[in-house]
């Protein structure tokens, strides 16, 4: 599935990582796996919660 943002945003976000990773490579390497072993609460609620723009029970709706 084509994604949303455009190509130069998508281009900007790859250059971003990319310095992230060569800057702070084991730091980079702990948050792929964070994002790999919560994958399935989804991105959004996963960048919610880093940002802390939510709770989990903000994001169930219990809050």
């Amino acid at each position: 599935m084509p994604a949303i943002a455009s190509l130069e945003d998508l281009v900007a976000a790859q250059a971003a990582l990319v310095e992230l990773r060569q800057r702070q490579p084991e730091a980079y390497a702990d948050f792929v796996e964070l994002f790999r072993r919560h994958r399935h609460i989804g991105y959004k609620n996963l960048s919610r919660l880093m940002m802390g723009e939510a709770t989990p029970e903000k994001l169930k709706g219990a809050e």
